[in-house]
């Protein structure tokens, strides 16, 4: 591959000098060249030159694409060999990450190889003719490639950074996204999509500004690599006689190099990016969602078991400690509000892990339980509870719900918190705070968890809706806990 790009670039660089020299000779009128008519060796140079240009893009797009297509395949190989119980979450994100990679790997294989790889043969092959035939030349040469790479030097730094930013921004973007699929109903109903999209806008718009800066600094690149032209022909001027033929040879030679030289900054591009994607490709088949997993044997969660809170600390800096009672009523009381916020969502496994060993279930440590065992045992009433937006009449209360509660239960549910049976999504954003209320603690009961939080200031164990809830909480054997405010006299 190397060789015959290597040959590729010195015959360009060949047919080029040779176009160059015919053009210049027709200026001069001349019969001959070579032995052979000026116009035939014009033409042929032309066509030549074209054709050679096809070759070097067919040959260095199938070498990318045999390399691609391997990878791909070993991706499939392992992609089947997955374990059969759909917990391979990460799959998708391999897959954008794996997409993504070879883009940047094809890229550079077909175009930023062939640029680099060529260039040098092209630039040694015109210094060497130049030395022989028009020692004119050599200054504009000299001080175009001089030229060239000091923008090389002053602007590589900040490309590279900023290529290599802007993939491990899309990388987290994708992370978040694809960690949060799985477990989006349980973010709807407990609130936690809008923060979780601003937090994907947000990186999103870093994203966007590295790749805005990929882009000026490979632009000032290509810049300086088209300035090289002018910044010749300043020199030629200035140290070159002005006759007609040997400025046709030095336009023609010196724009071809311009072109050469752009072309081998966009390869430089194409290598930096391709040195990540491969950092970023090996990570992908050491994902272990593409390894089979076999579960370790656990102790299955007893959420009659009490839940025990040791020394957890709060955003506030204070620490919590509590004992939550099985099947009965519970109430811990927390001065800040952001405090109750984030026991309510550590208990309902909606937080980062808490430190191993902060709440217990029993004899389990909380952190070691997955988010989904929580989910189905743990339910959340608090006012950032989301009511699912859905077109049609079906009644807000059982949005999102199982198709296997009973009709009994939704009835005595309607009846105790006076639901109506027209109170669809899009009533329920025109209803009072109360109604709301109701329509979040019928939805919560619904669920039949194990485990009732209540972190909403609509609601207390002694004012009437929460007299209520303990009644159905204790009828169903429910652990309820209570997070309030301290009373205010």
């Amino acid at each position: 591959m190397c060789v015959a790009l290597v040959t590729a670039g010195i015959a360009q660089a060949v047919g080029a000098i040779v176009l160059s020299v015919s053009a210049s000779s027709l200026l001069r009128k001349d019969a001959e060249l070579f032995g052979q008519p000026v116009l035939a060796v014009f033409t042929l140079a032309a066509f030549s030159a074209l054709g050679l240009f096809i070759f070097q893009n067919r040959h260095a797009e199938r070498f990318a694409l045999s390399y691609v297509h391997e990878v791909r395949l070993a991706y499939a190989r392992h992609a089947l060999l997955l374990p059969f119980d759909g917990k391979a979450p990460g799959v998708g994100l391999s897959l954008t990450r794996l997409v993504n990679d070879l883009g940047a790997i094809k890229l550079w294989l077909s175009r930023g190889l062939l640029a680099l790889i060529a260039l040098v043969p092209t630039v040694a092959t015109l210094g060497t003719w130049i030395f022989l035939a028009e020692p004119t030349l050599l200054v504009p040469l000299c001080a175009v490639i001089g030229m060239w790479g000091l923008a090389l030097l002053a602007t590589l730094p900040p490309l590279r950074h900023s290529i290599r930013r802007s993939r491990q921004k899309r990388g987290g973007m994708a992370l978040l996204l694809g960690r949060a699929l799985p477990d989006r109903l349980p973010l709807l109903l407990h609130g936690r999509l809008e923060p979780l999209l601003r937090r994907l806008a947000r990186r999103s718009e870093k994203v966007c500004s590295y790749l805005i800066q990929r882009a000026t600094w490979s632009g000032v690149l290509k810049a300086c690599s088209r300035a090289t032209f002018p910044v010749a022909v300043g020199l030629f001027v200035v140290t070159s006689l002005d006759s007609a033929e040997t400025i046709v040879l030095f336009l023609m030679l010196f724009s071809f190099l311009a072109t050469q030289l752009e072309t081998g900054a966009a390869g430089i591009e194409y290598y930096e990016a391709n040195k990540v994607a491969r950092e970023k490709l090996a990570r992908v088949f050491a994902l272990t969602a593409l390894k089979p997993q076999s579960k370790a044997p656990g102790n299955k969660a007893d959420w009659h078991a009490p839940i025990v809170i040791s020394d957890l600390r709060l955003p506030s800096g204070a620490s919590v400690s509590a004992w939550i009672e099985p099947t009965t009523c519970n109430d811990i009381v927390l001065t800040a509000p952001e405090d109750r916020h984030f026991l309510a969502l550590s208990l309902a496994g909606l937080t980062v892990s808490s430190e191993h060993g902060s709440i217990r279930l029993g004899e389990i440590d909380y952190a070691s339980l997955g988010a989904k065992e929580i989910w189905r045992a743990v339910a959340l009433v608090s006012q950032a509870n989301g009511i699912p937006e859905e077109t049609g009449a079906k009644q807000a209360a059982i949005l999102g719900m199982k198709s296997g509660v009973s009709d009994e239960v939704p009835e005595s549910l309607f009846e105790i918190f006076e639901l109506q049976s027209d109170w669809d999504s899009r009533t329920a954003a025109r209803l009072s705070e109360a109604d709301r209320l109701n329509i979040r603690l019928a939805r919560a009961l619904l669920r039949q968890p194990k485990v009732l939080i209540i972190q909403d200031s609509g609601i207390c164990r002694t004012n009437a809706t929460g007299k209520k809830v303990r009644e159905l909480a204790e009828d169903a054997g429910m652990t309820l806990l209570f997070l309030s405010a301290p009373k205010t006299d």
